[in-house]
C-alpha cells in the first residue's frame, strides 16, 4: 500500500489504489453506510505514514538507484543536501515572488489621489510592510527550520561515516 500514483481527494492525499478500492466498495454495495465510508477514510488517515514510507522507499530506489537498506551515510548526506537545496530553493522563490506583491507597481489603487509617499503609506496601512508580513515571516522561518534540520542530519551522518 502506498505504491504508485497518489491523488488529492478533498484535501486527503492518499494512494490512488486506496481511493479506487473505496470507490469499488461503494459501487459494489460493500461500503453502503456513511459510517463505513468514514471508517475507510479514517483507516487511510491512520495508515498515511506507512503509505508514505512505501512511496518514499520506491522513489529512493527509482530516483537514486539505491535500495534504502543498502544506503551509506554518504548516500544519506547527498540526498539530504539535494532535499535541502530543493526546499530552500523553492522557499526563496516564494519569498522573491512575495516581494513582488509589495513593489510600487503592485500598489495600484492605493493612495491614488496622493503622492508616492501617500500611496506607500496607504499600501502599508492595508497590507503592512514586507519584512513583518506574517506570510513572509513564515517563509523565512521555514527556510531557517529546514536548513537547521538538514544540517543537523548531515552532521549526524558525518559522525556515523567517521566511525
Amino acid at each position: 500500500m502506498g505504491s504508485g500514483e497518489w491523488v488529492d481527494i478533498s484535501g486527503l492525499i492518499a494512494p490512488k489504489s486506496e481511493i479506487d478500492a473505496l470507490i469499488d466498495g461503494i459501487e459494489s454495495g460493500k461500503v453502503n453506510r456513511l459510517k463505513s465510508i468514514n471508517a475507510e477514510f479514517e483507516k487511510m488517515h491512520s495508515n498515511y505514514y506507512t503509505y508514505e514510507w512505501t512511496w518514499a522507499y520506491e522513489k529512493l530506489e527509482e530516483f537514486y538507484g539505491i535500495k534504502p537498506e543498502g544506503m551509506t551515510a554518504e548516500d544519506v548526506i547527498h540526498i539530504v543536501e539535494k532535499w535541502k537545496e530543493a526546499v530552500v530553493g523553492l522557499d526563496r522563490m516564494v519569498y522573491e515572488d512575495a516581494k513582488k506583491e509589495f513593489s510600487l507597481a503592485s500598489m495600484t489603487g492605493f493612495g491614488a489621489d496622493g503622492s508616492r509617499l501617500e500611496k506607500e503609506l496607504d499600501f502599508e496601512q492595508v497590507r503592512g510592510d514586507f519584512e513583518s508580513n506574517p506570510f513572509v515571516m513564515a517563509v523565512l522561518k521555514h527556510i531557517e527550520v529546514k536548513t537547521a534540520l538538514g544540517d543537523e542530519l548531515i552532521g549526524r551522518m558525518q559522525r556515523v561515516s567517521e566511525n
